[in-house]
């Protein structure tokens, strides 16, 4: 991985405090936002402390077992499933997408500019070329079953360059340094159950702040395939007595709010256990072309398209709506740039276009859009370390069966004053708010209004055909 600057670090430092039962407000340094999902704390349960590998976050009201699987099987359907997928660190969009054909490109980058030959023509702007590791977008692109729209210089006015900061409002739907739930929170507070956390999963160990909600249960998890509802040095009778016990506990009443929170939490934690058991670890269909090398990403998105197709007694698909997870590698390169950006890509890309092959496969492809996205973009101009340094408007890419091929904004290009801003940053074309209006509205088919604060200044790009 490349070199990292402090604010990568720190706001993974942050980040990590987030949603963690007993760890309180994590420290953020004046003028930062408070971190979305923060909350949570009072109101969640972290199940490790007993040998746990998931937590549940925000449940509702009081459950016995039967009325968990109860609630589930309400929530049971064919729903529309959005996997977010987050490049962290800034991915270089001027590098995923190189601007080969613009006269400025090579000026600017005299080292990690690519060849005008690398990589592929990008058929949706002859000045633009797919990188070389990133193939298995390109695929996808190429794929006659399968829409990619791709938003070459998406942002929003007014562009932090702080990880932390710009990740916020990204994962909050807004420029507001206050807000404390997730777009994707909210959406599953509109349209959710309350006591069913399978319906927005977290799959990186914690709860992604795009999933931070104010009255419905959400999960977090680190790898769906090994998770197991169990303690060390417990098995046998013995585990299966400790698993009643942890059900029983949850429908149990309490006067205190905090505790009756815990115990609600831990009947639906328990219940996912259940779910989440019958999702298996069988192989990925013969034909999904998963790369060969191992990966956290590749097993998780192969544990996606398992969950997907898992049924429940009745027959019915698991209420699964909503699914985050971050992609392969680190994006945060300021040196030493083309060898980690062409590894994470390759990785990145070759995985996913494999996962949508998994889901074509299932029968599933028609349930799921994949959006792809990322803090910002790099700046045009290297640094002096084979790097480039945090920029504006970056690259943001959504797949699926039904979505319209072609641009959302389009690239504008490297000329100073026009396709530059004043600090030689790409300016934005596309505003990331008005792509979640239309996932919402398009996909979704509920009202952007209530969910994105001032959603009907943002312009929706047609995003299914």
């Amino acid at each position: 991985m490349a070199d990292c600057c402090d604010d990568f670090t720190r706001s993974h430092l942050l980040r990590a405090s987030v949603a963690r039962a007993g760890a309180g407000l994590p420290v953020t340094e004046p003028g930062m936002p408070t971190p979305a999902g923060t909350g949570l704390t009072r109101r969640s349960v972290l199940l490790r402390s007993a040998g746990l590998a998931l937590a549940v976050y925000g449940a509702g009201r009081t459950l016995t077992p039967e009325a968990f699987e109860a609630a589930v099987a309400e929530a049971a359907g064919e729903q529309k499933v959005l996997v977010s997928i987050f490049l962290d660190g800034g991915v270089d969009a001027l590098s995923l997408l190189a601007p080969t054909g613009d006269a400025r490109y090579a000026t600017l980058r005299p080292t990690l500019a690519l060849a005008p030959s690398a990589g592929w023509a990008f058929e949706g702007d002859p000045r633009l070329r797919w990188h070389p590791s990133a193939g298995g977008l390109k695929e996808l692109w190429d794929d006659a079953g399968c829409g990619v729209a791709v938003a070459p210089a998406i942002g929003y006015a007014g562009p932090n360059q702080s990880h932390f900061t710009s990740r916020h409002f990204w994962v909050v739907g807004a420029t507001d340094p206050m807000a404390s739930t997730g777009w994707l929170g909210r959406y599953l507070d509109r349209v959710g159950h309350p006591d069913v956390p399978i319906q927005g999963i977290s799959l990186d160990g914690m709860l992604s702040p795009q999933l931070a909600t104010s009255s419905v249960a959400v999960s977090a998890t680190g790898n769906l395939g090994d998770y197991r509802f169990s303690a060390n040095g417990v098995w046998g009778q013995m585990e299966t007595r400790m698993r009643a016990t942890h059900a029983a506990l949850g429908t149990l009443a309490a006067s205190d709010p905090i505790t009756a929170q815990a115990r609600r939490a831990q009947s639906n934690a328990a219940g996912l256990a259940r779910d989440l058991a019958s999702v298996g670890s069988a192989a990925p269909p013969d034909g999904a072309g998963y790369p060969a090398a191992n990966s956290t990403f590749k097993t998780r998105l192969q544990g996606i398209a398992r969950l997907l197709a898992t049924t429940d007694g009745s027959g019915n698909r698991l209420p699964v709506r909503c699914v985050t997870l971050n992609a392969a590698g680190g994006y945060d390169t300021h040196s030493n740039q083309a060898a980690a950006l062409s590894a994470g890509l390759a990785t990145t890309t070759g995985n996913i276009r494999a996962f949508w092959r998994d889901l074509e496969l299932r029968g599933l492809a028609d349930r799921v859009v994949i959006s792809l996205w990322s803090e910002f973009g790099r700046r045009p101009q290297e640094n002096g370390s084979a790097g480039t340094d945090h920029g504006a408007a970056g690259a943001a890419f959504v797949i699926g069966r039904d979505v319209r091929q072609g641009l959302i904004g389009e690239f504008p290009g490297l000329a100073a004053g026009t396709g530059l801003d004043p600090y030689g940053n790409v300016r934005a074309t596309a505003d990331f708010r008005g792509l979640y209006c239309a996932l919402l509205e398009q996909w979704f088919q509920t009202e952007a209004a209530g969910i994105i604060p001032s959603a009907a200044s943002f312009a929706r790009p047609a995003l299914l055909s």
